[in-house]
């Protein structure tokens, strides 16, 4: 077997160590909780809310770049694998509508911190202001800071179609490529010493939508609370 030249193993090695040390701006992060969804367009017509509350999952991989060298403060991009429930009834309650969409979506966090969150806070917080509107400004840096978020994806729709009144209808199903846009906030609500674990809440805001057969377009509102666990490298 023929060794490796001294020139390639250096490169090797100093390609390994370059990548070695980016991997502290990579994180992964797995969100669960309820969803809630309201038909809209063409199938809001038809149909109505259906069981209130159904799981979302997804799992997310994200890469936080500095705005400058200076400064740990930057912007974050994430993929998200998600799935989605949903449950609608008929206008007339003779047929309960069960959607299920797996979906890939892109997602910025346009103002996130790569270190402490504590240490961040410090340096956005202003001082030497009253307690009354010291409290909102803290509130509304918190929620935005490591937390606001923009998605756009695409997702995969199984619609299934099915009795609710008991009039004997014979199961339906159609699959639609859908669109997703939506926001959200994620705020932070632990941190470990060592940076590697955080926990966070999820409130998230967005809506799916397609085309019907017919050539009209067809949408729901999903939107989820729950909580998440981050594992930062």
């Amino acid at each position: 077997m023929k060794k490796l030249p001294l020139f390639s193993i250096l490169i090797l090695a100093f390609a390994f160590q370059n990548a070695t040390a980016q991997l502290d701006k990579l994180a992964v992060k797995f969100n669960t909780g309820m969803s809630f969804s309201k038909p809209g367009d063409d199938l809001g017509e038809v149909a109505d809310k259906g069981k209130a509350m159904q799981l979302f999952a997804s799992l997310e991989a994200s890469y936080h770049v500095n705005y400058t060298k200076n400064t740990k403060f930057g912007i974050k991009g994430a993929a998200v694998l998600g799935q989605d429930w949903a449950n609608f009834l008929a206008a007339d309650r003779s047929t309960e509508l069960k959607v299920a969409v797996t979906s890939a979506k892109l997602r910025v966090y346009p103002l996130s911190y790569d270190g402490h969150i504590e240490d961040g806070l410090e340096q956005l917080l202003p001082g030497d202001l009253p307690l009354m509107v010291q409290i909102p400004v803290y509130i509304g840096i918190y929620s935005v800071f490591n937390s606001l978020h923009f998605d756009y994806g695409v997702g995969s729709g199984k619609i299934l179609e099915t009795d609710y009144a008991g009039i004997g209808f014979q199961d339906e199903t159609v699959k639609r490529t859908m669109k997703y846009f939506g926001w959200g906030f994620q705020p932070q609500i632990f941190q470990s010493d060592s940076e590697k674990w955080s926990c966070n809440a999820v409130f998230d805001f967005g809506k799916y939508s397609w085309k019907n057969a017919g050539g009209g377009t067809s949408s729901f509102k999903s939107n989820h609370v729950g909580f998440g666990v981050q594992y930062n490298f």
